[in-house]
């Protein structure tokens, strides 16, 4: 059988991450495309845990999805999220997150902490997805040009 000439455009190749973050018990989907500058990851939440601690920025956009797990009513988020974001340290605005929403984190914008407060039911955990601009993870700390990664290293390899 010959190859379809749009498979250059089909990625079958995707894979678990299983230490992203000790606190989820559940493997993530991550997908990185070096051509797009894209990187996309799927998390199934299914307990209470903080994310991200600290207030931070990136040097690319981000979206963050949160989506409710029941197949039947996604729009019902099945728990309740907190995120912080803002301009500047001194006005950054705690949102509550009930809901299916999606959040737009421009380039260089402040946030975090990101704290999964409550799961309703672990069976229909909600499902977190982050959309980045990127292929390479950076956070910077407010007043540093420092670059770490996502576990809080610096990255040295510049």
């Amino acid at each position: 059988m010959a190859q379809s000439p749009l498979e250059s455009f089909i990625e079958r190749e995707l894979r678990l991450e299983h230490a992203l973050t000790a606190a989820v018990k559940n493997p993530v989907l991550l997908y990185k495309n070096e051509a797009q500058n894209f990187t996309i990851s799927w998390w199934a939440i299914t307990e209470p845990f903080v994310m991200e601690a600290q207030t931070f920025y990136h040097d690319f956009d981000q979206f963050l999805y949160f989506i409710g797990g029941d197949l039947g009513n996604m729009l019902d988020l099945g728990g309740e999220v907190e995120f912080t974001m803002g301009e500047d340290m001194d006005r950054l605005e705690k949102l509550v997150i009930t809901r299916a929403t999606v959040i737009h984190v421009p380039k260089g914008m402040l946030h975090s902490p990101l704290v999964f407060k409550k799961i309703n039911d672990p069976r229909k955990p909600i499902l977190f997805q982050d959309m980045s601009m990127t292929t390479r993870y950076r956070k910077f700390f407010p007043g540093s040009n420092i670059p770490y990664d996502q576990h809080n290293q610096i990255i040295t390899d510049e």
